[in-house]
């Protein structure tokens, strides 16, 4: 698929017109220097139960090997909603309290972190107004281009 993200996964079980895939993290991963600090350390140490539920339009079976697709205008679009925003509340609320309102620095500050919270807010809002992560995963299998 042309403009989508893919990677190798297992499916692990089989719920109807679900199923559970997991990936392999790479090799590359243990030889990183973030050493656990990178955003996929963290997801797997608080994920709980291994793999993604996603829709099986192929019918694959359990213990079958597939390819995951996730289109990058979906993952780009999350990123810059979890990222852009709350850096955009944050410097708005610092540069309103500095500029425009002339408060001295806690002033700054207390209004810096009320624009970071409210842009996390904003991003957290945006993203569950959006279609499930999980609903714009698609399957494939190995063979088929």
């Amino acid at each position: 698929m042309s403009g989508c993200l893919e990677r190798e996964a297992v499916v692990i079980e089989t719920r109807g017109d679900q199923a559970r895939v997991h990936a392999d993290r790479p090799a590359a991963c243990g030889a990183c220097k973030a050493r656990g600090a990178c955003g996929a350390q963290l997801l797997d140490r608080h994920r709980g139960a291994r793999g993604v539920w996603v829709r099986n339009a192929i019918g694959a079976h359990a213990g079958e090997a597939v390819v995951v697709s996730v289109p990058t205008g979906a993952l780009l679009g999350g990123a810059l909603a979890v990222y852009l925003l709350p850096l955009a509340g944050l410097l708005g609320g610092a540069l309103l309290a500095d500029a425009g309102l002339g408060a001295g620095t806690p002033g700054t500050v207390a209004s810096a972190a009320a624009g970071l919270v409210a842009g996390l807010l904003a991003a957290r809002r945006l993203l569950q107004r959006r279609r499930s992560p999980t609903g714009q995963l698609s399957l494939r299998r190995p063979d088929s281009a």
